[in-house]
């Protein structure tokens, strides 16, 4: 059914008249901020002191900002570990190929996403004025970073020959025998070692 009353407003004579409220200000990206918007005195409205009551007639509105909260937060797995740095850097034991690094210390990256109070992924940027988990630096860049280590491949390692044993035997014909053992197993895929057996030691016959 249609409405059958509506509200109407004639001005007297003595009312104090103003233009239309202007649109509040726009609001920085901080919180705790305001914003406002005003109105101005219209015709002879501006002649009259009961007009001029800023606490009766108000010609500025203040408000407080809407303050929304952004969050950022890990976002994915982390990167493989990338290696950085000279061949001055190389652990000892580390392969040397030029200025190329395969193995060390390095780091890896995860990238940062930036969230509003609902939860959608907005700019980078609006976290980095409302949220101080991050710095700025790394809410640019996007991503954060930490040390890791990929770990060096080590070879076998055997020790020198030792010294020829006594002969076998106390006169004719004998067999002394030298050989090698192992000092270090090979890990982290390095090269294994050979087979410590008599194809790999060196024999003589000798006389007395």
């Amino acid at each position: 059914m249609p409405a059958l009353v509506q509200e109407c407003l004639i001005p007297c004579k003595d009312d104090c008249t103003f233009t239309p409220w202007s649109k509040f200000t726009a609001c920085s990206s901080d919180c705790d901020t305001t914003r406002s918007r005003r109105r101005s005195l219209t015709g002879r409205s501006r002649k009259r002191d009961k007009c001029q009551d800023a606490e009766v007639y108000p010609q500025v509105e203040t408000e407080p900002c809407p303050c929304e909260v952004f969050t950022s937060q890990p976002h994915g797995n982390w990167s493989d570990c990338i290696i950085r740095g000279a061949p001055s850097q190389l652990q000892l034991g580390m392969p040397s190929q030029g200025a190329a690094r395969e193995c060390g210390q390095g780091v890896r990256l995860r990238a940062i996403a930036c969230y509003d109070s609902t939860g959608r992924l907005v700019e980078p940027s609006r976290c980095s004025s409302s949220d101080w988990k991050y710095t700025y630096e790394i809410m640019d860049r996007g991503y954060i970073e930490e040390p890791c280590t990929v770990p060096c491949p080590f070879d076998c390692k055997l020790s020198d020959w030792s010294s020829w044993s006594p002969c076998s035997s106390s006169c004719g014909p004998g067999v002394r025998v030298r050989s090698k053992w192992l000092k270090e197993k090979p890990y982290n895929g390095g090269r294994p070692c050979p087979k410590l057996d008599l194809r790999n030691q060196e024999q003589e016959n000798k006389k007395d």
